[in-house]
């Protein structure tokens, strides 16, 4: 069912905005559904939350719903429409299929955008609107492949993929959706004993074995943000694979830590919790605006001794020439690991993304092990389950670096990494309810 709503259709036009603008720029939902309400000025908490869930659930099924128009635009096709028209379509299509939403509220949807779009657009889809409702995939026909896309709302190519490296059981522990959350406790700014105020709210967690400060959050987590706990950053929202990262780096507070790829800051927050605020973090990313984000976050969180740069990594020399004991690389990947929770970047990518995002990972991995002291160490970590990404680009650096060795990455939460780098660490979605995630740790011989 529709969630209540004081004007449904301030939400529509909100999450129509954002869909095409998803689609036009290739942003992610976050990005344009913020885009879409400073755009249309929108201040009501209530539109804003219905159009982020409308979005959500729209790009999570976007294949399903292309599917179901284009069966009822026969012989035209969705692609060629207007955008505005084809964002339409898919909350339509969505709302009918999947939304519970009654015959009534469809129909007033599609007078909205009559007069939100016109009447002259929306014409090439008037037919398709009629028959939309009464359009059925058929699961008889689909091949094993086929069946997992559109069951699970997913690219067939990455299915394909899957398939090729993983058995069957293995595929749909990585695609069967999971709705986690996890908080860090902060202990920059409180200890632990700040949960019980929340649990006083109402609120539950569960301690994550393994991981120190980290909880999984019950319920509706999604209301911390209303807390005082959590707008003071004595806690944060982090995913128990990437405090992984920072447990496996357990840095020491004498340690010079070189953190590439580090805004927003999430994992140097931690980083300087697990130091005491003490030695020293520099944080490099190579975009001023991810900066900008790094430092409110670092800000918030209480972090003091770490300093944001300003420098490309992937290009040879742009680090600084000081070597560090520890060096954290989390660098851009295609984000396998996270289609449950970024919807959209399951649309975004195709099988020549894996390919340019590991030549990228390559690049950034051997600059900044330039700067591992002797003796230190290097964590490598990819929200992404391809090989091409995480086995085999530690691999072909290793071959390339006979100074570097796979170490143990402790502590043990995940399984063992593939191509027999079974020192790495592998997680899945379903397996152990969190993102798809590998990590990695190499150290420079002495």
């Amino acid at each position: 069912m529709l969630h209540e709503c004081a004007n449904l259709d301030d939400a529509w036009t909100v999450a129509i905005e954002a869909l095409s603008w998803v689609e036009l720029r290739r942003m992610n939902e976050d990005s344009a559904l913020n885009r879409a309400i400073n755009q249309l000025e929108v201040e009501d908490g209530d539109v804003v939350d219905e159009a982020k869930r409308l979005v959500f659930n729209v790009l999570k099924r976007r294949n399903t719903l292309d599917y179901l128009i284009d069966e009822a635009l026969a012989p035209d096709e969705l692609r060629l429409l207007d955008v505005g028209v084809r964002s339409f379509l898919r909350l339509y299509t969505y709302m009918i299929h999947y939304g519970g939403s009654s015959l009534q509220q469809v129909n007033d949807l599609a007078e909205h955008v009559r007069g939100l779009l016109g009447s002259k657009r929306l014409g090439p889809a008037e037919e398709a609107i009629e028959m939309i409702p009464h359009e059925r995939l058929p699961w008889d026909t689909f091949t094993p492949t086929q069946d997992l896309a559109y069951r699970y709302f997913l690219p067939v190519w990455y299915v394909e993929y899957l398939k090729s490296h993983f058995n069957d059981q293995k595929v749909v522990e990585i695609i069967e959706p999971v709705e986690t959350k996890y908080v860090r406790v902060n202990t920059l700014k409180a200890d632990e004993g700040v949960l019980d105020d929340l649990i006083s709210l109402g609120f539950r967690f569960v301690k994550v074995p393994g991981l120190r400060y980290t909880y999984q959050a019950l319920d509706s987590p999604e209301g911390l943000v209303d807390t005082a706990p959590y707008r003071e950053g004595m806690i944060i929202f982090q995913d128990k694979a990437s405090v992984l990262v920072g447990e496996v780096a357990s840095p020491k507070p004498t340690d010079l830590v070189l953190d590439v790829c580090a805004a927003p800051g999430v994992k140097t927050s931690h980083l300087a919790q697990l130091m005491g605020n003490r030695g020293r973090i520099v944080s490099v990313d190579y975009d001023e605006r991810r900066l900008d984000s790094w430092r409110r976050l670092t800000e918030k969180m209480g972090v003091s001794n770490a300093e944001p740069v300003l420098a490309d990594a992937a290009k040879p020399g742009e680090l600084s020439t000081e070597t560090a004991d520890i060096v954290v690389l989390d660098p851009p990947c295609t984000g396998t690991g996270t289609f449950n929770e970024s919807p959209s970047g399951k649309w975004r990518i195709n099988r020549n993304s894996i390919r340019r995002m590991a030549g990228l990972q390559s690049r950034l991995l051997a600059n900044s092990a330039a700067h591992v002291v002797e003796g230190g160490a290097l964590i490598y970590s990819t929200c992404s389950v391809t090989v091409e990404e995480n086995e085999a680009v530690i691999t072909e650096f290793l071959d390339r670096h006979p100074s570097f060795a796979l170490e143990e990455a402790t502590p043990r939460i995940g399984e063992p990494g593939l191509e027999r780098l079974t020192e790495a660490q592998r997680l899945y979605p379903s397996l152990h309810r969190c993102q798809g995630f590998f990590v990695a740790k190499i150290v420079k011989n002495r």
